[in-house]
């Protein structure tokens, strides 16, 4: 194959990449700008991400923290390809993210086999409640600082029940939820600055601050109606 041919082969698969990578955005633009947010405010020094089909969330995520001394490690075993095009794949998702930098690190494994809990701030991306419960048990028992649990756009019941009966069973323990992003909750050893608008409420009894919500088209709607009949806004829509 020519330098020509190569270029077209390579350009190619990078469009490719890029565009699974756009069919698998598994958060909603406001959750990406607080999640990426208080990562990069953190004090973690090395970032990880558990999931399937990791790439998305990723980039995201360097792209806000690129320029610091942070390093950020995808951990995924592309269960769903053949074996020997996985090692390929996950390189050539990495070049689309960074094809530069060597503070982004691929681990093909499962989970359940690298030691993630090395890692200072953890984002569990699984595909399903059954990979993940085992994780999350290793997450309480682990040295962790920070990690992001929980279904950021709510479809699977086991999971969701799963995160929020850890959150209600963290009496004793040193972990604290800090933030709720619509579905993800963010929990912390130590405090974590977000800068972005947030609002205060509890969770099972404990303290805990949520993104505001998203100014939805009905929401827009009425208050429209209510500004050009000259109403006081309302809240709680």
């Amino acid at each position: 194959m020519g330098d020509r041919e190569k270029k077209k082969s390579s350009s190619r698969n990078l469009n490719n990449n890029m565009s699974l990578q756009d069919l698998w955005s598994g958060f909603s633009d406001q959750q990406y700008e607080y999640i990426t947010h208080l990562i990069a405010e953190s004090d973690a020094r090395s970032v990880c991400e558990l999931g399937t089909f990791v790439g998305t969330t990723a980039k995201k995520v360097w792209d806000k923290i690129k320029y610091s001394n942070k390093k950020m490690y995808l951990v995924d075993n592309y269960f769903f390809l053949p074996e020997n095009r996985r090692e390929k794949f996950f390189q050539a998702v990495k070049n689309t993210i960074d094809p530069e930098t060597k503070n982004l690190i691929t681990v093909l494994q499962d989970s359940h086999q690298y030691n993630w809990q090395q890692h200072d701030f953890v984002i569990f991306g699984h595909h399903d409640a059954e990979h993940m419960i085992p994780d999350l048990e290793k997450l309480i028992r682990s040295d962790v600082t920070y990690a992001i649990i929980g279904d950021g756009v709510p479809n699977c019941f086991q999971r969701t029940k799963a995160t929020y009966e850890l959150i209600a069973d963290l009496s004793g323990n040193d972990w604290k939820p800090q933030y709720y992003l619509n579905g993800l909750i963010v929990l912390g050893r130590k405090d974590l600055v977000c800068k972005l608008p947030t609002q205060k409420n509890t969770l099972f009894g404990k303290p805990i601050k949520y993104m505001p919500r998203v100014n939805t088209t009905y929401r827009r709607a009425i208050e429209d109606l209510r500004r050009i009949h000259r109403l006081a806004p309302i809240t709680g829509i």
